[in-house]
């Protein structure tokens, strides 16, 4: 009977406190400050008209940005795991709005709204994930919570069942990067437990954390909530920019619950008990004794004859061809299934040979089409270590990346299966010779392989949940598919060999010579900028329809010093195609600019990814004159710069950038 009051009590509660109110809340650092139509604020409503976009069109619903050089403003977003693309923009484009007004001027805020948090600042905050910094203890947590109480009884009731639900939820985001099998909505989980009123919970963290940060991050909020589950009435948002819980007594995600539990018993009764009900209890407590005995044999019995399966399921492991790995969607093939797919890798089969190895097409049983590639230099590699590689690679998903199906490897083998892409590579498209009708790219689709390969360099770089260099990004490793969409392959291929791969034009270093940066091929100097380098080499081929961008003879000029040369003297339009109009030819403009931008020598004066995607797309947003490139071979003194006046790029009309 009291536990039954206690129910009464929730649910009295519940129909006189006021309905829980749209989350929003802001933390603002006021110690500085931006004057209004300064360059951080310039820089700032850069990343308001991009951030949201990204954040949408990213398949964990995350996203990080910069933008600029001088007041750099950096900024990230987190959606809610549940909401669509077109709510996650919306709100993402609110906080920003929301922040202008909570927090004025302030360079760092951060703002929680329901459906997303933002966070924006002068420096680089991402800084405070490095394993050096990582301390859990000194999150700012923010908590909202309803106004009432409920009676005491009701409150230890409620409070069980709350923790047991958010205690689950925590764990199974912080355990798998996938929730409920969706490999695209990394570290979130919903759940519900069967009380009266029905609690429903949510735990989510951001993808660049590592499994032990999401942990601790959700541990520190669901500790704030435990304390005030003791006074609050039942429902609770703790939340940081890493990380967020929630729960409440109302459905407020979309979907199925991914973890359903059932309510805890109730909290025994505080009456003096009668002997004869101590005789009772005592007999129960017997009796549930037995039981958990019996459940505890039953168990141990269970896991004694999975064992004993598994062992079998060991020995005869040879007849299964694949074996599927759930937590990055990877297959393990058997090498006599992938040489029957590709004819035993006959050369008719052969689609082409890059540094890291040859690619051959196979046909599955199912009639399914993949790439195989047969790995060079994986001798010495531990398999465990390369298995670990290879899964990390199978869970990065986007749209201009070509998907890694799954490997296998043994000893000094390794073939890793890649979806098949009809269309080749980038390269078959590009000829100073006149090709086929079929295979020649309008500007529209240049302009979309020009984008599409910013897009994916940068989910590499920032987005993905572990930073991949690419180091070898050339017409080759890009592969268009049947809408002409580009997709970036090869990659993380250098972090999985190691610095001890070389390519056989090269010695010590991954990569393709007339690509790499100048820092890279000559000291071996890793980092994203060497990767802009090679995008600026890209765009300019992509622009002029250059195959080569490299000769090994003194005979022929390379790319960058053609390009470089007619950029100088205004006539660089010669380079481009004639037949356009004024707007896409202004357009082919700004892209020879943009990669000049990023072929610079000096890796500091080369643009991120995500400055360079803002550039490409906003005609109004002014371009810094480039310097001369890196490998650039002339005699022509390179002082008579003109002034940015004189310059149109921006402008509609097509002017060439230097007078003849």
């Amino acid at each position: 009977m009291v536990a039954g009051h206690g129910i009464l009590a929730v649910v009295t509660v519940l129909l006189v406190l006021p309905s829980a109110r749209p989350l929003e809340d802001s933390t603002c650092d006021p110690s500085t400050t931006f004057a209004p139509n300064s360059t951080y604020q310039a820089n700032l409503n850069l990343l308001a008209a991009a951030l949201p976009g990204n954040a949408s069109s990213a398949p964990a619903g995350f996203a990080t940005l910069s933008a600029g050089t001088a007041s750099r403003a950096y900024a990230m977003a987190l959606c809610r795991g549940d909401v669509n693309a077109s709510s996650c923009a919306a709100c993402v484009s609110l906080a920003f709005r929301a922040a202008g007004q909570s927090c004025p001027n302030n360079t760092g805020v951060t703002m929680y709204e329901d459906d997303c948090v933002l966070r924006f600042a002068n420096r680089q905050f991402l800084d405070f994930l490095n394993a050096d910094q990582w301390q859990a203890g000194e999150l700012s947590i923010q908590t909202t919570t309803a106004d009432g109480s409920v009676p005491a009884v009701a409150v230890s009731w409620f409070s069980a069942a709350a923790t047991t639900i958010l205690t689950a939820v925590s764990a199974a985001s912080s355990n798998s990067t996938s929730g409920a099998g969706d490999a695209q909505k990394q570290y979130f989980v919903t759940g519900e437990v069967d009380f009266d009123p029905r609690i429903y919970a949510l735990a989510q963290c951001a993808p660049v954390l590592t499994p032990e940060q999401c942990s601790s991050c959700l541990g520190q909020l669901l500790v704030q909530i435990k304390v005030d589950l003791s006074t609050k009435p039942p429902w609770v948002t703790s939340r940081v920019e890493w990380c967020d819980l929630r729960y409440d007594v109302r459905p407020f995600y979309e979907g199925q619950a991914m973890l359903q539990l059932q309510a805890p018993p109730p909290p025994s009764s505080a009456t003096p008990e009668t002997r004869a009900e101590k005789k009772k209890s005592s007999a129960v407590g017997i009796s549930v004794g037995i039981v958990c005995s019996l459940v505890l044999i039953l168990i141990l019995s269970a896991l004694a004859f999975i064992r004993f399966r598994r062992r079998i399921n060991k020995a005869t492991e040879q007849d299964n061809p694949f074996k599927k790995i759930s937590r990055a969607q990877c297959v393990i093939y058997d090498l006599p299934a992938l040489q029957e797919a590709t004819d035993n890798f006959s050369q008719r089969n052969k689609l082409g040979e890059g540094g890291f190895g040859a690619v051959y097409k196979g046909i599955l049983p199912d009639g399914q089409e993949i790439a195989v590639k047969k790995l060079l230099g994986t001798a010495g590699h531990g398999l465990d270590q390369l298995h670990n590689e290879v899964l990390m690679l199978a869970e990065l998903q986007h749209k201009n990346l070509v998907r890694l199906h799954g490997f296998y490897s043994h000893r000094d083998d390794t073939l890793l299966v890649y979806e098949y892409i009809k269309n080749g590579s980038l390269d078959n498209f590009l000829s100073d010779d006149t090709r086929e009708e079929e295979h020649t790219l309008v500007w529209e689709q240049q302009y979309n392989i020009i984008i599409g390969i910013a897009k994916g360099i940068l989910y590499l770089h920032e987005d993905s949940s572990m930073r991949i260099i690419h180091r070898d990004l050339k017409p080759n490793n890009i592969l268009l598919d049947d809408d002409m969409e580009p997709k970036i392959a090869d990659f993380g291929l250098a972090r999985l060999l190691g610095e001890g791969h070389t390519h056989t034009k090269t010695s010590g270093v991954v990569g393709t010579l007339g690509y790499m940066a100048p820092e890279y091929a000559i000291h071996g100097r890793v980092s994203p900028k060497i990767d802009i380098f090679s995008y600026g080499v890209l765009v300019l081929q992509i622009v002029t329809r250059r195959r080569e961008c490299w000769s090994a003879d003194g005979n022929t000029v390379n790319l960058l010093t053609e390009v470089w040369n007619h950029w100088k003297k205004g006539t660089i339009s010669q380079m481009m195609d004639q037949a356009l109009d004024q707007h896409t030819r202004s357009q082919q403009l700004r892209c020879v600019h943009v990669g000049l931008m990023c072929v610079q020598a000096d890796p500091d004066h080369r643009p991120e990814i995500s400055t360079v995607i803002f550039m490409l797309t906003r005609d109004n947003m002014e371009l810094q004159l480039p310097k001369e490139p890196a490998f650039f071979f002339g005699s022509e003194p390179t002082s008579d710069f003109v002034s940015g006046e004189d310059i149109s790029v921006n402008e509609v009309s097509f002017t060439e950038p230097y007078p003849r």
